[in-house]
């Protein structure tokens, strides 16, 4: 049975609706340009307001305004989005569902979607946006809709289209700890209705933390990207879109390398609570190569039925070297070698009617990963390495239909098959070679074995997961500004295997799939001629078999599923249009995201424990955001200045929730924390010249966004500190 607090958020959602009732009759006849046009529904473009998911979408413009030049600064501005930093693989959790086992043999619960086309691992996501038009974030399962299926919600990245007049714009800029970003863009019409374009980036920073043990720094990044699009006409009634991509990212790595308790060494203890410096015995470093090409077809058959296929081919190659204990003690060092390479297919059809709008899909994705990962114990004097390879084929067939009875009132029903087959191959040893070369390492005799712990074992395994999720809602529209909605959703997520198992029987076993029902109920309204905007969602998420990673010395992430979980949530987004000029914007969200069964949780600072009642990773229980634009004339021109104030509740990073204090709370937490930043900009009266300032972290907050207890040295991923950035634009 549902529980009573679900169906007071579910009356709480209607009784906001109902409010504004007594200024329906000012309501705009016509779509306020200031509402954002999206495609999540993927049957066409409607805007936030009219679409019946839970979705924040930002535009390049407001992005740009924000310094939001990653999916980290999404969290900002969207409820219940967490982005946590695995060693540079990022982990998305969307109301509390997410995933921290970021390696070859899983996938991401919450996904990332680049013009329709799934991004199939995660250390690829914290590249720079590049020729974006907009960002989309949707909450809640994604599956009937999507060719790969997504459990606790995706972000669409969509960039711009060509177009047939010719436009270009130019930035460049820089800002503190050496910032320098410049990027060009252009695109126009090539003749016979063909049109063009091409972008390009670069951006770089300095290191954010000093290293006190070598005398280096850390978190200095450099970000390449190339884009390139063409729209080639097929007759009057159709079009082919041809994207290709490459980005390069290369710094030094930040990861776990910040402390949270003291070691008993003095250069480590003494800037235990300094968060401008760290004390590795070693240099961080990353170097990411990621690119692909997409061929997206559209072809109406008619005036009612439209065909899409989007091809694509992808690849990625990530080498990071990191310190994984965050000392200046040579415990351990770590190396990854990522080599991925994906294939995907999305085949659809829409049709719409006077009352009918179906969409209908196959979908076909396959991907190899093969990521060689050593830890080499320098003081022990050997190494041990995990060579898989893992392949992934995935089937899925895909509807969802909306059927109008009236103008006013819809019922969806959505249904999904998926079908997925993972192999692994790979040896899983240990060598007598403590050195940081893999190919050294890799020619030293392999140890027979460590009585009582390891024996070297040669993986061979292939496990199939099949599932159906179904979808069904309601829609009611009592008036032209305001939307209800409710949906019940099955999400699935396949199971996999596991890079950090000791034995041969439990590589080979793998883990077995993730799913939960999520039940939702919104309101979408806008009242007082478009001067108040309101969207608010109540869910409830009941997971079974969820997989959750524990850190187990001395090197290890091991994932488990983790029995049941449940959730129950409340999310509000607002704007108050005040008087010409000035807005004011916020959210809040309310989760309450626990282990409902889960006796065998393991932490290493407390051994084996029933985490059953505790909370979810990376799922604070409050978490607001208040903001202020204020646009005015200055200078011949258009200026604004604007401020965003983010706070969010404790969260957790283990299931122990508590245990020895640290300087973040306890050892596997970060208190709550608010971050500050804001904006001021000037743009010329023919929008041709822009200059803006941002300041990101402005109070200077210290921070960690997660932590890994490979030893008993708990170490996390400190936030990026205070940082201001000042751009000139020119526009064409």
């Amino acid at each position: 049975m549902l529980d009573r607090r679900f169906f007071a958020t579910a009356a709480l959602c209607a009784f906001a609706s109902a409010i504004p009732g007594a200024a329906q009759a000012q309501d705009a006849a016509s779509i306020s340009g200031d509402d954002i046009v999206v495609t999540a529904s993927r049957t066409g473009a409607s805007t936030v307001r009219d679409t019946p998911i839970a979705i924040t979408a930002l535009t390049s413009e407001q992005l740009g305004q924000r310094g939001v030049s990653d999916i980290r600064g999404l969290a900002d501005y969207a409820p219940g989005l967490q982005v946590a930093d695995f060693s540079g693989y990022a982990q998305i959790f969307i109301r509390g569902i997410g995933s921290n086992d970021p390696f070859a043999g899983t996938d991401p619960s919450s996904t990332v979607h680049l013009d329709g086309v799934y991004l199939g691992r995660t250390l690829g996501y914290f590249s720079s946006f590049l020729d974006v038009e907009r960002v989309e974030v949707l909450r809640g399962p994604q599956g009937t809709l999507y060719g790969r299926n997504s459990v606790g919600g995706t972000i669409n990245v969509v960039t711009r289209a060509p177009t047939e007049e010719l436009t270009g714009e130019v930035q460049i800029g820089g800002g503190t700890f050496n910032a320098f970003n410049a990027s060009a863009y252009v695109s126009g019409g090539v003749g016979g209705g063909v049109k063009a374009s091409l972008a390009g980036q670069y951006r770089r920073h300095g290191n954010y933390f000093d290293n006190v043990s070598t005398g280096g720094g850390l978190g200095r990044e450099r970000n390449v990207g190339l884009r390139g699009q063409v729209a080639i006409p097929l007759g009057e009634r159709g079009e082919a879109t041809i994207r290709a991509d490459y980005t390069r990212q290369k710094g030094r790595l930040v990861g776990y390398s910040k402390l949270l308790a003291p070691t008993g060494v003095p250069t480590d203890d003494a800037i235990l609570g300094d968060f401008d410096k760290v004390s590795l015995n070693r240099t961080n470093s990353e170097d990411q190569k990621a690119g692909g090409v997409a061929v997206d077809l559209r072809y109406e058959l008619s005036d009612a039925v439209t065909l899409k296929s989007l091809s694509s081919w992808r690849k990625l190659r990530g080498t990071l070297s990191y310190d994984p204990d965050g000392s200046s003690i040579d415990i351990g060092r770590t190396l990854v070698d990522l080599h991925q390479e994906q294939y995907s297919e999305d085949l659809s059809l829409t049709v719409k009617t006077d009352r009918l709008t179906l969409l209908a899909g196959l979908f076909y994705f396959q991907e190899r990963v093969r990521e060689p990962l050593v830890f080499t114990l320098a003081a022990a004097g050997f190494s041990n390495f995990r060579l898989p390879t893992v392949k992934t084929r995935s089937y899925a067939a895909y509807t969802q239909g909306e059927f109008n009875f009236t103008d006013q009132l819809s019922i969806v029903a959505g249904l999904r098959y998926t079908k997925e087959k993972k192999t692994l191959a790979g040896d899983f040893l240990w060598t007598s070679s403590a050195s940081l070369d893999l190919d050294e390492a890799l020619a030293a005799p392999p140890l027979v074995g460590i009585p009582g712990f390891y024996d070297p074992f040669v993986a061979n395994a292939s496990n199939t997961y099949h599932a159906w999720t179904p979808k069904f809602g309601i829609n009611f529209k009592p008036d032209s500004s305001t939307l209800l909605y409710a949906s019940a959703t099955r999400g699935f997520k396949s199971g996999g295997f596991d890079m950090g198992t000791t034995t041969k029987a439990t590589a080979e076993a793998g883990f077995g799939p993730e799913k939960l029902w999520s039940y939702e109920v919104g309101a979408k309204g806008s009242w007082f001629d478009r001067r108040l905007n309101l969207n608010l969602s109540a869910f409830r998420y009941d997971y079974k078999d969820l997989q959750v990673t524990l850190f187990v010395p001395p090197s290890y992430a091991l994932t488990q599923n983790a029995a049941s979980a449940r959730t129950y949530g409340v999310e509000l987004e607002g704007e108050v249009r005040l008087y010409p000029g000035l807005s004011i914007n916020g959210t809040l969200a309310y989760l309450d995201a626990k282990y409902r069964d889960y006796p065998a949780a393991y932490s290493a600072i407390f051994g084996s424990f029933d985490a059953s009642g505790k909370r979810l990773n990376n799922a604070p229980e409050w978490a607001y955001t208040l903001g202020a634009t204020y646009a005015f004339a200055a200078l011949g021109g258009d200026s604004y200045l604007g401020a965003d104030y983010r706070w969010q509740d404790d969260i957790y990073f283990s299931a122990a929730n508590d245990g020895v204090g640290g300087i973040t709370g306890h050892l596997e937490q970060q208190r709550s924390y608010g971050l500050l930043n804001a904006r001021l900009g000037w743009n010329s009266s023919d929008g041709r010249y822009g200059v803006s300032v941002v300041g990101r972290n402005l109070l200077d907050k210290d921070y960690v966004v997660s932590t890994a207890s490979y030893t008993l040295a708990v170490a996390g991923r400190p936030g990026t500190p205070r940082t201001v950035e000042a751009t000139f634009s020119v526009k064409w």
